[in-house]
This record gives structure tokens, sequence and C-alpha cells, in this order.
């Protein structure tokens, strides 16, 4: 009969045994490339450490010339990302949903001072004085998120904690309701980073133009852009074919954000390299539908100022235009130099901060 201390010594090692097998492994980016494999040279030169990386899609965009690639894999085991494969791009939406109010403005549909309770129905209350200008320049004081019951806080708490999906249930009709029976805090007027006032802005401009804020998007600058890549996913039957998997640093797969109400602060939003080059190249030519939206507006702090959703930071004698994105499982950013004519775009399929390679080929 075996002794109760080999009976611990067991339990303790096979419990170890079970927690080795489950604990991910850190992903690392892999020797896959596919592309301008020029720009792939360059893009591993400027990654200092492979680990906590999985897949990378990026391009680069001087001048008439857009060079992009692929590094790495989809998910564990899967084929090599494309420069068309579809990432999560987060809070790139952010600047997107700004070139909407710059549109409805220049068309006179809207102007920046209008309030928000005259645009967006439903919204009633101290919340519904603030304006969209303020809303899009993250100035309105309202929270980074809007929940409304202490279940909703420990959802939001337990998705974050696990790379789950914090805007599940937020449907447009839920966030206006949150809205509602919100109050602005006494930081009104100061930058103050909001999803949720992102969220009302595009949800208001859809609700002026009478149509869904996915068909906005894809109706106002998508589609003059030729961003077919690009799309909306309210719920997983919308999920593109042929995606990056996400997946945290440490390796732990994420579930994709999905949730029509926070679609504008850049929940569903997925789009490539390639069609994010594009957007690139049209703002850099000052083309792209609403691009006054980048337009430096008010100040942000730390040398940097905002307009409808797009930042400006200056970096010595030159100025960068940027918007960047996070999810449960992805990352990515999108910064351009007017002065020197040069863009640049950077997914990556883990929450492993990209924002570093961006800065290096823009030789910042």
């Amino acid at each position: 009969m075996r002794t109760p201390i080999v009976l611990a010594v067991a339990a303790g090692l096979a419990a170890s045994a079970v927690a080795a097998v489950r604990k991910p492994r850190p992903p690392r980016l892999g020797p896959q490339q596919t592309g301008d494999a020029d720009l792939a040279a360059t893009v591993r030169a400027a990654v200092d450490d492979p680990e906590g990386l999985r897949g990378l899609a990026v391009a680069v965009v001087e001048g008439d010339r857009v060079r992009v690639a692929g590094l790495g894999d989809r998910a564990r085991g899967e084929p090599a990302v494309e420069p068309g494969t579809p990432f999560e791009i987060g809070s790139i939406a952010k600047p997107l949903t700004g070139m909407l109010l710059a549109r409805q403005v220049a068309a006179g549909a809207v102007d920046p001072d209008d309030r928000l309770a005259a645009v967006l129905p439903g919204v009633t209350g101290p919340a519904g004085d603030v304006t969209l200008a303020e809303l899009a320049s993250h100035r309105a004081g309202l929270p980074r998120l809007a929940l409304d019951s202490t279940g909703a806080t420990i959802r939001t708490w337990w998705a974050a904690s696990t790379a789950g999906n914090a805007y599940a249930g937020y449907d447009v009709d839920r966030i206006v309701a949150v809205a509602a029976n919100t109050e602005p805090g006494g930081d009104r007027g100061a930058v103050s980073y909001s999803n949720f006032g992102a969220a009302l802005l595009g949800q208001a401009l859809a609700a002026r133009a009478g149509v869904g804020y996915p068909e906005l998007l894809r109706r106002e600058v998508l589609g003059p852009l030729g961003m077919a890549g690009t799309l909306v996913a309210t719920d997983a039957g919308h999920l593109p074919a042929g995606r990056a998997e996400g997946a945290t640093a440490a390796g732990r797969a994420a579930d994709p954000w999905l949730g029509a109400g926070y679609a504008p602060a850049g929940v569903g939003i997925w789009s490539t390299a390639e069609d994010l080059a594009r957007l690139t190249a049209a703002m850099l030519a000052g083309t792209a539908p609403g691009a006054d939206a980048a337009t430096p507006r008010f100040d942000a702090g730390e040398d940097r100022r905002i307009g409808y959703g797009w930042f400006t930071s200056r970096h010595g004698d030159r100025e960068i235009v940027w918007h960047d994105g996070g999810t449960a499982g992805f990352r990515a950013v999108l910064g351009f130099d007017r002065a020197a004519g040069r863009g640049v775009v950077v997914l990556g399929n883990t929450t492993r901060d990209v924002d570093p390679i961006g800065l290096r080929l823009l030789d910042v």
C-alpha cells in the first residue's frame, strides 16, 4: 500500500503535468513569408524579439509605390499570413468613424457642434448635451466603457482576464439606454479616451443617415476607397473566411470581439494590410473620403493633438498622423508622415504591441 506522502507526491506530479499540458506556449514569429521579400526582411530586422508574435501583415506606402508582405502564421499550425489575410483592427475603426463625421459635416447633414440628443434618438439626460466633435475627439467626459449593472462589470472583467468578448450583448439599443443614464464627468473638455463615446458617435451618424453603421461605413468610406476586404462583423456569421486567429502574447486563444453597439469604436472590424494600404495612400494624397478628419484640432497632451479620431504626434521635427488598435487577440497600427510621403500598416494576431515596428518602419 502507498503511504499518504507518496500519494500526495503522485497527485502533485499529476497536477503539474496537467497544468503543463494546459498552459499555452508563447507564440513565436515563424519563418514563413509572402509578398514583398525585401519588405519582409526589413520587418524581421525591426522585430527586436520574435517571442509573443505569431503572424504579421505589413504594408509600406511611399508615393505611388505600395509594398505588402505577410510573415508567420495565421494561427498555430495554420497557413502563412498573406497581405490579404483579414485581421481584427480594433480602434483603427475610430478614425474611420471620424471620417464619417467629416463627410457628413461637408455634406451639411450635421454640424460638429450638434448635440448628441439632437442626432441620436433616445439619448436623454446630461449625456445628450455632448457634441459630435467632443465625441470624435474623446473630449465628452464619458467613461471608457459604460457598464449598466454589476453583472456586466463582472462579465467584462472576466472577458478581459480570459481573452473573451467583452462586448457581447451590447447592441445599439442597449448603448443608447446606457447613455440615457450616464452623466459626463468633470474631465469634459480634456482628452480622455472613450470607446463608449466613439460608439455613440458612429451610431448617431448612422441614425442621421437612416442606415445601420456597417452600411454607412461601407457606403461612405470603404466602397469609394475600394476596401472590399474590410467588414463589420456584428455576429459570428459575419466573420471573414481565411482570417487570422487571435491569441494573447502568452499563447491563450482569444475570442473575436462581436457586438453591434460598439462597432464604431472598433468591435468586430476586420481588415487587411492591402486594404489599409489603400486608406493610407488616400490619406497621404488627401483624397480619402472625410480626410479632413485627420486635421489636428485639439490638444491631447505629450506633444500630441487630435482631430476627429486621428491623433497627430510630434517626433522631433516630424509629425506622424496615426491610430492603433487592440482587441482580445490582435494588435494593429496605421501611421503616416505627410511631409515624407510615407505611411505604414502593421497588423499582428497576438496581443504583443506592434507600434514599435510601425515607428521603425517610419524611421522614427
